[in-house]
């Protein structure tokens, strides 16, 4: 707290990082409520939530419509958004779930920020008053719909990261917010929620509002109706959905809650209910009883095997890496902000397009061909940009201008030509209905992912393709797009349908776990693709990724060539040997046979040569830069 204070006094804007439940909104309020003890500020503190919704006008603010086409363009009919209200002010603008926002809106902030005024178009210059600046909240492990931070923007902030409270002060926040009934359980609602964060099958625990909502629960109860079964009812509402479970794990968060309850049960009460109700019924009202670890938390021999250990030792792997902690502030290949922005949301009502159902694998590996984690970690610092698609009231806003009806809470510039019209036609009259205003037309894309475990896909390259792919899923996941991903070899297996809902941690784990296969049909799975896109709109991309060796099947030049031809929008993504098998020259360097089969296919825009699997950046970019036609 005391460092917020001292940020805020030398008007530093502060990005707050932390888990949900840390309190990053709470202290914030707490300092805006004391800036503004006075009462004479009334925009001490404005708050806004950054989503695909918020825009530079909505941020900003803008002019009122009716009132620029009675009297034009004047500053009393400015209406001034949250960030020009703070700077007028002088006081906190606080935008929660920052990496969220639009980068397009974020870019209203640079010039505030670093000079401390606004050029608003048709209003002139908005100073900023002492005492203003910015807060910004992330949540670390969200990973859906967030966008990277550009490196200008990241640079005017002090990042302040923030954990989870110590055991006694989690103990008074229960106690302050659950009131005094059932205080003597405190101690175990608390413990619960921490043993959760340390336990080996989860990737994140539950944060105090889980302690918070079990003490709630609790107290609906008379001591003697609480018996283990109803314990372990009561958590599983209070804080399996607050976890989250690895793919790997093999079983369901609620099971997880049921084995950290008898685990505490067993390391502080003895393994007895009935020792719990006696710690509980013993405490003073408004006290919580004290468990008979020594408050700290930490487990006893006893219960080290059943607590936080699941069943199997922690990986290694399992400690957030420094990248993990501030996704989206950095990404490998030190790139500018601005080359691509987030997948697309897709409207999932819409038809989906099915070809043949393929078969499943035969198998998986044992062990995963990387690791999960450090995959989502790498994608999670990624945004790929749609290219213009499908209009869709699910995507985010594309390039193209168009003219909608004005109505209330819609901001935009004004349509003069449209509104202009309206009014000619209307014999000098306007109706509500005929204000119009200019806005980018949100829109999507579809993308399938062809991923290559064939025999010659072994070693590095099946590394690295099933790395590309499962990041791929990620992305996509991340902006709600519609995706499919289809593994070939001789065959081809359906891991994930384009219509099909599935959790994007056990997509990529199944990728991960690809096996080497045998032989290698490239034209079974560009068929495959064709047949998914021909009941898809234009905006599709299929993705293959592939080192190009076809064993079976078609396995000429011409036949392939005409088969990738079939694919709408295709893009390769070549996994490169280490040193051509059958050489040849291209635009004046030396090139693998089946490399130069694939630019001939595609072109040289649409094709990226991997040989590292932490090239994943290679791929997003090219997929998010727009590029000439493929296809007849």
């Amino acid at each position: 707290m005391r460092l917020l204070q001292t940020a805020l006094e030398r008007r530093k804007a502060v990005l707050l990082l932390g888990l949900p439940g840390v309190s990053k909104t709470t202290m914030v309020r707490a300092l805006a409520r004391g800036a503004g003890e006075d009462g004479t500020r009334g925009d001490n503190f404005v708050d806004v939530t950054g989503d695909e919704q918020l825009t530079a006008h909505a941020l900003v603010g803008t002019f009122d419509p009716p009132m620029v086409l009675k009297d034009g363009y004047r500053a009393e009919h400015f209406v001034p958004g949250p960030l020009v209200r703070a700077m007028r002010a002088g006081g906190i603008l606080y935008i929660e779930e920052l990496n969220r926002a639009p980068s397009g809106a974020l870019n209203a902030l640079l010039t505030a920020l670093s000079d401390r005024y606004l050029e608003v178009p048709r209003l002139g210059r908005v100073a900023a008053d002492p005492g203003f600046t910015v807060i910004g909240a992330a949540n670390p492990l969200d990973d859906v719909g967030t966008a990277r931070l550009s490196r200008g923007l990241a640079d005017r902030f002090v990042v302040l990261e923030l954990d989870y409270q110590p055991r006694d002060e989690e103990l008074e926040i229960v106690r302050r917010r659950s009131g005094p009934a059932r205080a003597g359980l405190h101690p175990f609602a608390v413990d619960i929620a921490r043993a959760s964060r340390e336990h080996a099958d989860l990737r994140h625990g539950a944060s105090v509002r889980g302690a918070i909502d079990y003490a709630d629960l609790l107290s609906g109860y008379d001591l003697p109706e609480l018996d283990l079964e109803t314990l372990k009812r009561l958590g599983c509402s209070a804080y399996a959905g607050r976890m989250r479970v690895k793919p790997s794990a093999g079983r369901t968060a609620c099971q997880i809650v049921h084995e950290i309850i008898d685990a505490i049960l067993a390391r502080d009460y003895e393994g007895s209910v009935d020792v719990l109700l006696e710690h509980a019924a013993a405490a003073p009202v408004g006290d919580p009883a004290d468990s008979d670890a020594d408050g700290s938390g930490q487990r006893s021999d006893e219960a080290e095997a059943g607590l936080g250990t699941g069943d199997r030792p922690p990986d290694e792997d399992d400690r957030r890496s420094p990248e993990d902690e501030i996704p989206g502030l950095s990404r490998p290949g030190g790139a500018e902000a601005g080359e691509s922005r987030s997948v697309p949301m897709v409207d999932r009502d819409q038809p989906a397009a099915r070809g043949a159902r393929s078969g499943e694998l035969e198998d998986v590996r044992d062990t995963h061909l990387r690791d999960p984690e450090a995959v989502m970690r790498a994608a999670r610092e990624l945004d790929l940009r749609a290219r213009q698609g499908i209009p869709s009231l699910a995507g985010p806003s594309g390039l193209q201008l168009h003219s909608t009806h004005w109505t209330d809470g819609h901001s935009g510039h004004l349509d003069i030509d449209a509104t202009v019209g309206a009014y000619v036609a209307g014999a000098a009259t306007l109706q509500r209905e005929d204000y119009k205003l200019l806005e980018r037309e949100p829109h999507v894309r579809h993308y399938l992912i062809l991923v290559d475990h064939s025999g010659s896909m072994v070693g590095r390259k099946l590394e690295t393709g099933a790395t590309m792919a499962a990041a791929l899923a990620q992305l996509s996941a991340a902006g709600r797009a519609r995706y499919a991903v289809l593994a070939f070899d001789d065959q081809v297996a359906e891991l994930k349908a384009l219509d099909e809902e599935q959790d994007v941690d056990d997509v990529v784990e199944r990728i991960l776990r690809l096996p080497e296969g045998r032989a290698t049909d490239l034209g079974k799975v560009l068929r495959a693709a064709a047949e998914l896109s021909d009941g898809l709109p234009e905006a599709t991309d299929a993705i293959l990724i592939s080192d190009c060796m076809p064993t079976r099947g078609a396995t000429t030049f011409p036949a392939l060539a005409g088969l990738a031809a079939r694919v709408p929008s295709l893009f390769i993504c070549l996994t490169e040997e280490a040193s051509p098998a059958i050489r040849m020259f291209h635009s004046g360097r030396q090139i693998d046979l089946y490399e130069w089969w694939a630019r001939q296919w595609v072109g040289d825009d649409r094709l990226a040569g991997i040989r590292d699997p932490d090239d994943i950046h290679r791929l997003v970019d090219l997929l998010s830069t727009d590029t000439p036609q493929h296809g007849p």
